[in-house]
């Protein structure tokens, strides 16, 4: 009976391990499902940031030629104006100078929005289309190493319910092999009991070489039993030892994968990506603010210092 509840405690031990293993298993697919759905997000984003400074710059370079055409027109305008005739004699008209300088910012107003369409297709799309290759290549290189550290995850795992079916299976030989030999002890121990019971009754002379075949039998079989034993513990010892050392090494690695390798997995998905967006970034949002910030100090200095001729104009006595 215990030799029954021995061999159902292994099965269940066994069948715990490989659920234990298929929830593993199942954990190391959802890990890469998240990483994928960690990479597809950011190229998402990407995708929309290209999309947002495409059409941006395109608004941009639309905006710059219409200043440049409402610039040119009101010029032309000028040109042909009696205001611009009486500017070559009188050069200290300051609405005039005024209405010049104007037309100047207009026209640098629209050079910085070319320039900013500039930046935005040839430099910003152009490196966030770089950090979507970046993070496709990552993601492809962190499957790579993360494959691996799965196999070889998996290949501890199943050496180990290798070895651990390899120990229940000596150690259920091993208890039947020993109540084998109980059962024989206690044969040899009935013969025994029964030969001294014989002996003190007055038997025959033929019936003892009888109960000696029978006892030389069983001590036989005693024998027998008892070699199959010894040699069956010693299978079960060195499975043991083979499993407990199998345990310490699959537990080690396990620990290993989800303390250090699941973080370095994401770290690796992760290089450089927050880095590079924030450095692309940094590059174009202050040179954006900066023309928004120094246009109107710009224009300060200009109307109070106006640009002066090459050639001081003569008054006409």
């Amino acid at each position: 009976m215990s030799s029954q509840t021995k061999f159902k405690k292994d099965k269940e031990i066994i069948a715990e391990y490989e659920a234990q293993i298929k929830e593993i298993r199942t954990q190391l697919v959802e890990q890469f499902k998240c990483l994928e759905q960690q990479s597809e997000s950011r190229l998402q984003l990407l995708q929309d940031l290209q999309e947002f400074f495409r059409r941006k710059a395109e608004i941009e370079l639309e905006y710059s030629r219409s200043l440049e055409k409402l610039a040119e027109r009101f010029s032309s305008k000028i040109r042909s104006s009696r205001e611009h005739q009486f500017k070559k004699d009188q050069y200290l008209l300051s609405p005039v100078n005024c209405w010049y300088l104007v037309l100047h910012q207009t026209r640098r107003e629209s050079r910085d929005h070319a320039t900013l369409n500039d930046i935005f297709m040839n430099n910003v799309i152009v490196r966030l289309s770089q950090i979507s290759e970046d993070v496709i290549r990552l993601f492809k290189k962190s499957k790579e190493i993360g494959l691996q550290m799965h196999e070889e995850l998996l290949k501890v795992t199943n050496e180990l319910y290798t070895v651990m079916k390899t120990y229940h299976m000596y150690h259920a030989e091993s208890i039947s092999a020993e109540s084998k030999l109980k059962e024989a002890e206690k044969q040899e121990e009935k013969q025994f009991n029964k030969a001294g019971e014989l002996s003190m009754n007055l038997l025959r002379h033929d019936d003892r070489p009888q109960r000696r075949s029978s006892v030389k039998k069983i001590e036989k079989m005693k024998e027998k039993r008892q070699a199959k034993y010894s040699e069956n513990k010693l299978k079960c010892t060195k499975a043991r030892n083979d499993y407990l050392l199998n345990l310490a090494a699959t537990n080690a690695a396990i620990s290993k994968y989800y303390i250090h390798d699941v973080s370095d997995l994401i770290d690796c998905c992760d290089l450089g990506f927050h880095a590079s967006l924030a450095r692309t970034f940094r590059n174009r949002l202050p040179l954006h603010e900066g023309w928004g910030r120094q246009s109107p100090r710009r224009l300060l200095l200009e109307v109070g210092n106006p640009p002066r001729p090459t050639q001081r104009p003569c008054l006409s006595t």
